[in-house]
């Protein structure tokens, strides 16, 4: 990293060590750089903040009267790199804006992004950015080309951007499974295709209920009406813990539930890597004793007790006597690391390694990626279920979001 210049865009299929290659990234030059993301909770997972808190940028479409100096001006001054996970879900009009304002804060104007090196971790084949108004997306198209970050000039002036593609996957061995996987990724499935992946259809009450399968739904209701369901039918009242929130933390960024309501026997999630490896994010346990203050969870036959863990809202701040960026907490969200686990929705699924992955996509998708998202969460062949046959119509593939290929150099 240090000999070469430009931009750096890493992106791989799901599985491929995006994370782990980030995480390494940000070990090596952490004083030199920032991690952002597009969302808060994407923000919180990685250690973070928000592209709009450090920037400044307001919550709607982004124009040139919103680029002024920002708070974070010597931050953007110091730093050499900066990081954007999740950039699959960077607009185009956020990637124009981040260009504008480190040219302004950084007062190299010709330059791109002011003279910082852009790192950034997506892969295209999965969930898109979030446009809900037809005006915007018309308005992105016209202005940048599309609604991808990629589109946006700065990215290919100067020394352009390079294009890294993991292409070890760690999550799956299954060489059939990863053939399907990658058919569905790049949106051409073939009858062959289809028909080896319906072999998994399987009606959910064929499933055992002992078996730590989890159902992902296209929609929040979805999975909330089957959480729901499943821990009214388990005997006695619940249990209610709720989270301690300290500091500046915003009420729509929510890693785990404010008010957490479990029963002995609920199936739950565990969201973090316990430092004692007992369990990883994404493992699937089941309550086995609940006080009024304490949960013990049972894993792969043992039983634990759950520390609750504190989720650090961070910013970015320039420490001056010792010359340079460090991180500042902002605010703490105090919770138990777990979640009802019955059923989840794909995009809440998005980034987790699951044994056991019961589909139902109910009446289709409704975005790029869904699909392939959905059936990649799996390690194993073994481990997938389906609700209902998947159709050519349930892979929902944009051409234009791989538009990056024409763009960027790759290494």
């Amino acid at each position: 990293m240090e000999e070469e210049t430009g931009n750096l865009f890493v992106t791989g299929r799901a599985g491929t060590g995006k994370s782990t290659l980030l995480k390494a990234l940000r070990d090596a030059y952490e004083d030199r750089m920032v991690v952002l993301a597009p969302t808060g909770l994407a923000a919180i997972n990685i250690g973070g903040q928000t592209i709009h808190s450090f920037f400044g940028f307001p919550p709607r479409l982004i124009q040139e009267s919103d680029i002024r100096r920002s708070r974070n001006g010597r931050v953007m001054r110091e730093l050499d790199f900066v990081v954007i996970d999740e950039a699959s879900m960077v607009r185009s009009d956020m990637m124009w804006a981040i260009d504008r304002s480190l040219r302004v804060n950084r007062g190299r104007p010709r330059e791109p992004f002011g003279g910082a090196r852009i790192l950034l971790f997506a892969d295209l084949h999965q969930l898109p950015p979030v446009i809900q108004e037809r005006e915007v997306l018309a308005h992105l198209v016209e202005a940048h080309g599309s609604p991808f970050f990629f589109s946006i000039p700065a990215l290919r002036e100067g020394s352009g951007t390079a294009l890294l593609e993991l292409d070890q996957i760690f999550r799956q061995t299954d060489d059939a499974l990863i053939h399907v996987l990658n058919s569905v990724r790049e949106g051409s499935v073939s009858d062959d295709d289809l028909a080896f992946i319906n072999k998994r259809v399987s009606p959910i009450r064929t499933l055992a209920e002992g078996e730590p399968y989890v159902i992902l739904t296209t929609t929040n209701a979805a999975a909330k009406r089957i959480n729901t369901a499943y821990l009214e039918a388990l005997k006695g009242q619940p249990t209610r813990f709720d989270a301690n929130i300290t500091g500046d933390f915003a009420t729509n960024v929510q890693p785990a539930d404010v008010a957490l309501e479990l029963k002995v026997g609920a199936k739950v999630m565990m969201l973090r890597n316990d430092p004692d490896k007992r369990w990883v994010n994404g493992t699937i346990a089941r309550v086995s004793r609940l006080t009024e203050k304490q949960i013990f969870v049972e894993v792969a036959g043992k039983e634990y007790e759950v520390e609750q863990v504190a989720w650090e809202h961070r910013r970015y701040a320039f420490d001056q006597s010792a010359e340079k960026i460090v991180e500042t907490i902002a605010g703490t969200f105090k919770q138990f690391p777990l979640r009802l686990a019955w059923a989840l929705t794909i995009h809440k699924a998005q980034g987790l390694t699951l044994d056991k992955v019961y589909v139902d996509l109910g009446g289709g998708t409704f975005a790029h990626g869904q699909t392939y998202v959905a059936l990649s969460r799996c390690r194993t062949l073994e481990g997938l279920a389906l609700a209902r046959p998947l159709t050519r119509r349930d892979v929902m593939f944009d051409p234009s979001a791989i538009g990056y290929r024409d763009v960027f150099s790759k290494l």
